[in-house]
């Protein structure tokens, strides 16, 4: 995502800037022709922001076991209820809770620190909702 964010600044900073240059010395620039440009350019990074971000952490995951990440670290998630492979549904479930508390601001703190305190599964709230939970995978 860093390449469409920093090319899509680029774009922002460059038209900002002509549009600067172009207002007559002494006069206001037009605030709303730049704000209109803003708007634009968040109604197109957030939707594709999500698109990545669901691609990566469900379908990769989903189709692979892991996310290069977890593949790293050697840890999978797996269903709680039988230890099968996380599915489609599961990792739905777990990318709504993540995304919801990542909006809500320090709810994804909650979210991330309330495995320190889980017992005996070490879960996180999108784990606990999804039915899912991390194991190690032996090397």
């Amino acid at each position: 995502m860093a390449v469409p964010m920093i090319a899509g600044i680029a774009i922002f900073v460059t038209a900002l800037l002509g549009h600067i240059r172009e207002t007559p010395t002494g006069a206001e620039p037009d605030v709303g022709s730049i704000l209109v440009l803003y708007v634009v350019f968040f109604a197109i990074i957030i939707p594709l922001q999500l698109l990545v971000q669901y691609l990566y952490q469900v379908t990769y995951q989903v189709r692979k076991g892991q996310t290069v990440g977890k593949r790293v670290m050697k840890i999978k998630i797996v269903s709680a209820l039988d230890g099968s492979p996380m599915d489609t549904s599961a990792g739905n479930k777990r990318f709504l809770v993540q995304v919801g508390c990542g909006l809500l601001g320090p709810l994804a703190y909650l979210d991330g620190l309330w495995q320190l305190w889980d017992q005996p599964h070490r879960q996180c709230l999108h784990d606990k909702w999804a039915q899912t939970v991390v194991v190690r995978v032996p090397a």
